[in-house]
C-alpha cells in the first residue's frame, strides 16, 4: 500500500509552463487579488467575483479566468459571465 506522502509525492501538480498553479483555493485566489479569504468569500455570496469551479465540495477559481477578471477591471459576477459568452 502506498503512503499519502508517497502518493502525493509521486503525483503530478497541476500547474502551467511558468510554475504557475492551475486552479486556485479561496486563500489562493484572494491572496493573488490582494484581500483577504473572508472578504473573497464574502464577494462569492454577493456575487462580486467569478464563480468557482468544484471539485466534490471544494471551490477552485482558474488562475487565468481571474487574470482575465482582473484585466477587465473586477466585474461583477453577472456582467463577467455577460462578456465571457
Amino acid at each position: 500500500m502506498v503512503s499519502t506522502a508517497q502518493a502525493s509525492a509521486t503525483t503530478p501538480k497541476a500547474v502551467d509552463d511558468v510554475g504557475r498553479p492551475l486552479l486556485l483555493r479561496t486563500a489562493g485566489a484572494a491572496a493573488l487579488c490582494s484581500t483577504s479569504a473572508r472578504t473573497w468569500r464574502m464577494w462569492g455570496m454577493i456575487g462580486r467575483i467569478p464563480r468557482p469551479v468544484y471539485i466534490g465540495r471544494i471551490p477552485f477559481w482558474r488562475y487565468d479566468e481571474l487574470k482575465a477578471w482582473v484585466a477587465a477591471g473586477c466585474p461583477d459576477r453577472a456582467t463577467w459571465d455577460a462578456i465571457r459568452e
